[in-house]
């Protein structure tokens, strides 16, 4: 059984750009871009035996991403916000 095998079923508070890649439904080199173009929360992992090695995994801090997605919708006109509901008739 490969790491991709196991089904994520308790709160996480980062993934792998490849698990962010799917949950999103864009390419891991999308995200991979939006990496480094800083457009993501992101928590560098390297190994604490070599502090001077190179970044060894980048992880999404989902929880900012999810601030940030809250405030980017809650900004935006209430009529814009809102339109889906009067769509559906609510």
């Amino acid at each position: 059984m490969s790491n991709d095998d196991y089904e994520i079923r308790y709160p996480i508070n980062a993934v792998n750009i490849k698990k962010f890649a799917e949950l999103l439904g864009k390419t891991p080199s999308a995200v991979n871009d939006m990496v480094e173009n800083q457009k993501l929360p992101v928590i560098n992992l390297r190994d604490p035996n070599k502090p001077n090695a190179r970044v060894g995994e980048r992880w999404i801090y989902l929880p900012e991403f999810n601030r940030m997605v809250r405030e980017a919708y809650f900004n935006r006109p209430a009529e814009e916000r809102d339109a889906w509901l009067k769509w559906i008739g609510l």
